[in-house]
C-alpha cells in the first residue's frame, strides 16, 4: 500500500550530525520508533553489516516518522573520522542540522567543522545535549564551552532536572516549568527551589539570544522590562529559522528522556521546507550501490510534485530519465509512494548515471542548490586486485563503490600505472574492501604508493651516441654528439641545434631530439624521468646511404645518456605544500612532528579563535600516512590541506636508498 503525502508546510526534515560517539544514531531511532516502529540501538540505520561489525554509523542512515499530523524526515550522518565524507552532501537535504553533543565528552573536533559548513550554506541549527544519563555528564560546562565556541546566539531552551542516574527531565527555560518522565507519561511542576538560581542564569541567556531577533523586544529589554514567554515565543521559531538563534535542548535517547519534547519542538519551532516554484525539480543527496536492485538515489524535492514515472533532465548530462517506482527509505527498508510534494525526500532505483550532487528538473531552468564537499581525502594506497578473476571486474566495481561514497578519490597514475585510492585513513580502505567483497565479490590487496621521484643533472657536460651497423646490405648510421647542463628547476627540457655545416641533415635533427626525449623518459640513474636540463646538440656524422631517422634517434638517445652520466645525475623528490589548521595548544607538537618528516615551516599565523594555521614544505614520501598520524596527534582536531609545490634534491643517504630500491626491482 503506497505511503500517504503531506502537504509541504507539515514536513520536516533533520539531519543528526556531530563527532561519532555522540548517540546520533540512537537518537534518531528513538525518534522513528514515535510512529510504533521498534528496533534495537542501531539496528534500523545501521542496516550495513560493517556498520553492525563496528557499532557505529559509516554512511547516511534514511527513516521517517509520523508525528503530531507531521511527517518528519529524519536522516542521520556518519561522525567517524573515517567516514564524515557522507555528512556534507547531507547538509543539502535538511532543513534544520540537529547537532548532537555527548554531554560526558563536550565539544568534540567535529562539532566545529560542520557547524563551519553549516555556517557556509547558512542551515538552521539545533543543538541536542545527549547522553545526560551519564555519570560523567556535566550539563553547565557543555553549556558554557558550547557558548563560547558558537557565541552568544546559542542558548539553552532546556535544562536537566538531575544528571547521571538522577537525569529524570528537563526544565523549559522559556516557559519556566519541570517536564518530568513518569511511569504514566509526563508530568509538570514547578522549577525546584535549588535549581532556580541555575534556572534564572540560563533563562537570561535564552532571552538575551530571543531578543536579538526582534528590535522592539530588543528595545524593551534594554529599557529594562523582561518579555512574557507569549512575546518571546512569537519570534522563537523566526530565529531559529534565520539562523540568528541556536537552541539548546536536552536528551537522553538511550533512556528515552527529552526524545517527545525534541519530536514537538521540531514541529513547533524548526523550519519547514521552502518550495522552489512550482516545476518539478530534485537534488540527489545521497547515492547507494545494491548489488541486486542497483544504483539508489536519494533525492530531496526541492519544487513541484513528483510523480512514479516522470521523466526530468539532468543537469549535468542533458539526458532525459524516467523515475519509474519511487519509495521511502526507512533504515534498509522500502515503502513505495506514487507522489511526493516538494520539501520531501523520496528514493528512486536503476537512473543510469545519476549521482550524487546531481540535479534533476523539467528544462534544466531550476538554479542549483549551495551544496558543501566533503574535506578532501589524504591517506593514498595503491589498489591491487587479488586475481586475475578480480581485475576483469575491478574497475566497473570501485566506480560503483565511488557513486556511494563521496570522500573515495581514484586515479590511475599514469606515470607509475598504479591504481590509486585516496581515503580518509585506514579504517575507510578497510570498509571500502569490505564492501567490494560483499557488494560485487571484488577482493583487492593494498600497496605503497609509488613516489614520482625525478632525475637531473648535476654540472655541464659533453657526450657522444653512435648508432653505426653495417654488416652487409642497407646498414645504419648516425653519431651525435651533445652537451648537457642543468636548468632552472621547473624549466623542464629545452633542446638547442648548433649543428653547421651539415654534418647532420636537417631532417635528422628532429630525430635526435626525439632520441633524447626518449632517453630522458626512461632515466638514466634509477628509471626515473630527466626534466630541467638544456640540452645542446654541436656535432655529428651522417652516411649518405646508411643513415635513417631511426639511426639518428638511437645515436640522440645514446648521446644524451652518455653526457648525463659524466654530468652525474640527482635525484629529484617532489614537495608539498601542507597546511593544518590545528588548536593553539598543539601548535608546537605539529612544527615538531612535520620537521621530523624533514619539513620546512613557511611560517604560522591564525586560523580562527584558539586555532593557528602552521605552513610547510614537506617531501611526499613523507606525507603517505600523515593524514591518519596528525588525526592521531590531534585527537582529530587538525585540519588539513595538502597539494603540490615543487621538486628538490634527494638528501644523498636516501637517494642510496631509493637507487637500490630501484635497481632490484628492476
Amino acid at each position: 500500500m503506497p505511503a500517504a503525502t503531506t502537504a509541504t508546510e507539515r514536513i520536516r526534515n533533520v539531519l543528526l550530525v556531530g563527532h561519532g560517539g555522540t548517540g546520533k544514531t540512537t537518537l534518531a531511532e528513538a525518534l522513528i520508533s514515535l510512529g510504533g516502529r521498534e528496533s534495537s540501538r542501531g539496528s534500523l540505520l545501521d542496516s550495513e553489516p560493517e556498520e553492525r561489525e563496528r557499532g557505529n554509523s559509516l554512511s547516511l542512515g534514511v527513516g521517517w516518522v509520523r508525528w503530531r499530523d507531521h511527517h518528519i524526515n529524519v536522516l542521520d550522518a556518519p561522525g567517524g573520522d573515517d567516514a564524515i565524507g557522507d555528512a556534507y552532501p547531507a547538509l543539502a537535504s535538511a532543513d534544520v542540522a540537529l547537532f548532537v553533543v555527548d554531554a560526558a565528552a563536550g565539544v568534540q573536533p567535529q562539532h566545529d567543522r560542520l557547524w563551519a559548513a553549516c555556517d557556509q550554506l547558512e542551515l538552521p541549527r539545533i543543538v541536542v545535549l545527549n547522553q545526560l544519563d551519564k555519570s560523567q555528564a556535566n550539563y553547565q560546562a557543555t553549556i558554557d564551552a558550547l557558548r563560547e565556541r558558537c557565541g552568544n546566539a546559542l542558548a539553552p531552551v532546556h535544562m536537566p532536572i538531575g544528571v547521571g542516574a538522577g537525569f529524570t527531565g528537563v526544565i523549559d527555560l522559556l516557559n519556566f516549568v519541570a517536564v518530568e518522565k513518569t511511569p504514566q507519561g509526563r508530568a509538570e511542576h514547578d522549577v525546584p527551589d535549588e535549581r532556580r538560581d541555575q534556572a534564572d542564569r540560563n533563562r537570561q541567556f535564552l532571552v538575551e539570544a530571543i531578543v536579538e531577533q526582534d528590535d522592539d523586544l530588543l528595545m524593551a529589554y534594554l529599557e529594562g522590562e523582561t518579555p512574557a514567554a507569549a512575546e518571546l515565543g512569537k519570534v522563537f521559531a523566526e530565529g531559529i529559522a534565520s539562523g540568528g538563534f541556536f537552541p539548546v535542548l536536552c536528551a537522553s535517547a538511550a533512556a528515552g528522556i527529552g526524545v517527545k519534547l525534541l519530536a514537538d519542538f521540531v514541529i513547533s519551532e524548526g523550519p519547514a521546507p521552502q518550495a522552489t516554484g512550482d516545476q518539478t525539480a530534485a537534488l540527489v543527496v545521497k547515492t547507494l550501490s545494491d548489488p541486486y536492485v542497483g544504483r539508489i538515489n536519494i533525492l530531496r524535492l526541492l519544487g513541484g510534485t513528483l510523480h512514479a514515472d516522470d521523466v526530468l533532465r539532468v543537469q549535468r548530462t542533458g539526458d532525459k530519465v524516467r523515475l519509474h517506482q519511487l519509495f521511502r527509505l526507512q533504515g534498509g527498508n522500502t515503502e513505495p509512494v506514487t507522489q511526493a510534494p516538494a520539501g520531501d525526500i523520496v528514493a528512486v532505483a536503476k537512473l543510469e548515471d545519476v549521482r550524487t550532487n546531481d540535479l534533476l528538473d523539467v528544462d534544466g531552468s531550476t538554479a542549483m542548490p549551495a551544496v558543501a564537499p566533503p574535506p578532501e581525502p589524504y591517506f593514498r594506497v595503491a589498489v591491487v586486485p587479488a586475481t586475475a578473476g578480480d581485475e576483469d571486474k575491478l574497475s566497473s566495481a570501485l566506480s560503483r563503490i565511488a557513486e556511494e561514497d563521496p570522500a573515495l578519490r581514484l586515479v590511475r597514475d599514469a606515470e607509475t600505472n598504479q591504481l590509486v585510492a585516496a581515503v580518509y585513513g585506514p579504517t575507510h580502505m578497510t570498509v571500502v574492501q569490505s564492501r567490494l567483497q560483499r557488494k560485487f565479490g571484488v577482493s583487492v590487496d593494498t600497496a605503497s604508493v609509488r613516489i614520482a621521484y625525478r632525475e637531473t643533472v648535476r654540472s655541464t657536460a659533453e657526450g657522444i651516441g653512435k648508432h653505426v651497423k653495417q654488416s652487409g646490405g642497407h646498414g645504419q648510421y648516425g653519431i651525435a654528439q651533445v652537451r648537457v647542463a642543468p636548468a632552472e628547476r621547473g624549466v623542464g627540457f629545452t633542446f638547442h641545434d648548433k649543428i653547421v655545416g651539415g654534418v647532420i641533415p636537417r631532417q635528422f635533427i628532429s630525430s635526435v631530439e626525439r632520441g633524447i626525449v626518449d632517453a630522458m623518459a626512461a632515466g638514466v640513474l634509477a628509471g626515473y624521468p630527466v626534466v630541467d636540463v638544456e640540452v645542446t646538440l654541436f656535432d655529428g656524422k651522417h652516411h649518405s646511404v646508411d643513415s635513417s631517422d631511426f639511426a639518428f634517434q638511437m645515436a640522440g638517445s645514446l648521446a644524451f645518456r652518455n653526457a648525463a652520466t659524466n654530468a652525474g645525475i640527482v635525484l629529484l623528490e617532489p614537495i608539498d605544500e601542507v597546511r593544518v589548521d590545528v588548536p593553539d595548544a598543539l601548535t608546537g607538537d605539529v612544527m615538531g612532528d612535520l620537521s621530523s618528516r624533514r619539513g620546512r615551516i613557511q611560517g604560522s599565523g591564525r586560523a580562527g579563535p584558539n586555532t593557528a594555521l602552521v605552513v610547510a614544505h614537506v617531501p611526499r614520501a613523507e606525507l603517505v600516512r600523515y593524514a591518519a598520524d596528525l588525526r592521531s596527534l590531534t585527537s582529530g582536531a587538525g585540519g588539513l590541506q595538502i597539494s603540490p609545490s615543487h621538486y628538490e634534491q634527494v638528501p644523498d643517504h636516501i637517494a642510496e636508498r631509493i637507487i637500490a630500491e630501484a635497481s632490484d626491482a628492476a
